[in-house]
């Protein structure tokens, strides 16, 4: 579950998961959702943990975050930013 600029949740049998959202400047929230769901499936799809794919699902939405408008995230971004993440 995303909780906006507060981060998000992944609910699994085994317990849950809090990440906070990473400290950057938003330009648009538009599609941040939308790429955060993206980009988890993306990286579930590869054979990711969930707990990583969930990690890249942030990088995704934040990198979305940075363009103006209904910019998209950028491949070089969502690992810039998943280093990010992974450490949070």
């Amino acid at each position: 579950m995303t909780l906006g600029h507060k981060g998000a949740v992944l609910a699994q049998a085994s317990g849950t998961t809090f990440v906070p959202a990473l400290e950057i400047e938003a330009r648009s929230a538009v599609g941040a959702g939308d790429s955060f769901l993206a980009t988890m499936l993306f990286a579930l799809s590869e054979g990711r943990d969930p707990v990583e794919a969930f990690r890249y699902g942030m990088a995704g939405g934040a990198a979305s975050v940075l363009n103006p408008g209904t910019g998209l995230a950028h491949p070089d971004d969502i690992e810039r930013l998943f280093a990010q993440v992974a450490r949070a």
